[in-house]
């Protein structure tokens, strides 16, 4: 089962993410902090990637639904009862946090993203969680 294998994957990405924000950058010299933080973007949108690729996989192994883009793996995972509105919501507004860097480069917006990104750490722990305990489940049940 691929899911199992992207899960584990997204472990490694969201703890490697969850370490990059654990650094007190207050500490280091403001060339060090923006390199730091630089790293703590990119760490977010290989994350968030890794993610909606992760729902990608699980929906069309355990639910039977093929799905394309981002949104629509969101869309579909809420469609299917795996997470409330405010998690989808929230999922959302982190894929479009995730376009925004990847396509237009402004220092305001880029320390905005940087400023939610703790939040967008919580939610990906969270749906993490959701999607080990539905695969666990799934174990389970065969």
């Amino acid at each position: 089962m691929r899911t199992r294998f992207k899960l584990e994957e997204l472990d490694k990405a969201v703890k490697n993410f969850e370490d990059s924000m654990n650094i007190d950058i207050n500490i280091f010299p403001d060339v060090i902090k923006d390199s730091v933080e630089s790293g703590q973007i990119q760490k977010f949108e290989f994350s968030c990637e890794l993610l909606w690729k992760t729902i990608k996989v699980f929906l069309y192994e355990v639910e039977g639904v093929d799905v394309k883009t981002p949104k629509g793996a969101i869309k579909e995972f809420f469609n299917s009862g795996h997470i409330g509105y405010k998690e989808y919501e929230l999922l959302m507004q982190m894929i479009d946090a995730r376009n925004k860097l990847g396509h237009i480069y402004k220092k305001e917006m880029f320390k905005e993203i940087l400023r939610r990104i703790k939040n967008h750490l919580v939610l990906m722990k969270k749906v993490l969680e959701v999607l080990q305990n539905k695969i666990s489940q799934k174990k389970n049940e065969l």
